[in-house]
């Protein structure tokens, strides 16, 4: 189970770290004022010590509502799977997407997620399935010709 002061700890946790790489690669860069304005690092700098600063305070916060937040379970087990029901399936959509392109893998993510989370009939799923890549590839490829990530079926269909 998850309480409401560990989560609030994690979120501070991953704003301090992206606050942290915000303020390192702002530093490559001229961070402040030159002659024609703001140098090329400059917003990303503050922002980034804004992230820090932020990150900070409300761990700060957490720390001294400690007691308070103690017994609040933001999440409990069951809440975990139904994330993980959504989480893994894009996890997969995205290292799929790299080998099958992104028309074949949301075509796939789309049939997984509709009839596994959704519980919908398989004609309903197969539909989508096919329906949303197809109108994307015309979409994308026809209409607004921009070219999208494609694999080994567009290619092997004259697609790509």
């Amino acid at each position: 189970m998850l309480t409401r002061f560990r989560l609030e700890l994690i979120a501070c946790g991953i704003v301090f770290i992206l606050g942290g790489i915000t303020v390192l690669g702002a530093m490559e860069h001229a961070i402040g004022w030159g002659d024609e304005g703001p140098a090329t690092g400059y917003f990303p700098f503050r922002l980034g010590i804004v992230l820090l600063v932020a990150s900070v305070l409300i761990a700060m916060q957490a720390l001294r509502n400690r007691a308070e937040m103690a017994g609040e379970v933001v999440l409990s087990h069951a809440g975990a799977r139904r994330i993980l029901g959504f989480f893994l399936p894009l996890v997969g959509y995205v290292a799929l997407a790299q080998v099958l392109g992104l028309y074949v893998t949301t075509g796939l993510y789309l049939l997984v997620v509709t009839r596994w989370i959704g519980r919908h009939r398989w004609r309903t799923c197969v539909s989508v399935a096919v329906a949303v890549p197809v109108v994307s590839w015309f979409l994308f490829e026809v209409w607004f010709t921009v070219p999208l990530l494609k694999g080994p079926v567009e290619q092997w269909l004259g697609l790509a």
